[in-house]
């Protein structure tokens, strides 16, 4: 297997570090389809969701973070819905 030379690193605010735990918790559920391909890991920094993507390739880069995205949108409007 080739070295994974493509990483993306977002940072996603939350209103407090509770809803970015509960958000982590939510989004580490799924695992990524390419395994092995790709590389997804979670971290909290305060109230900061912080996620780091590593791939083999860029589409595979962004496949990924496209899906992530959409899941990070759907726990917002959840969040907004409930808390």
């Amino acid at each position: 297997m080739s070295e994974l030379s493509h990483s993306l690193t977002l940072k996603i605010p939350f209103a407090d570090a509770r809803l970015a735990g509960i958000a982590k918790r939510s989004l580490n559920v799924d695992r990524e389809l390419s395994d092995g391909k790709v590389i997804r890991n979670i971290d909290i920094e305060d109230s900061t969701l912080i996620a780091t993507f590593s791939a083999d390739t860029l589409r595979l880069l962004r496949v990924s973070v496209n899906g992530f995205m959409d899941s990070v949108i759907l726990v917002s409007k959840t969040f907004d819905a409930f808390a």
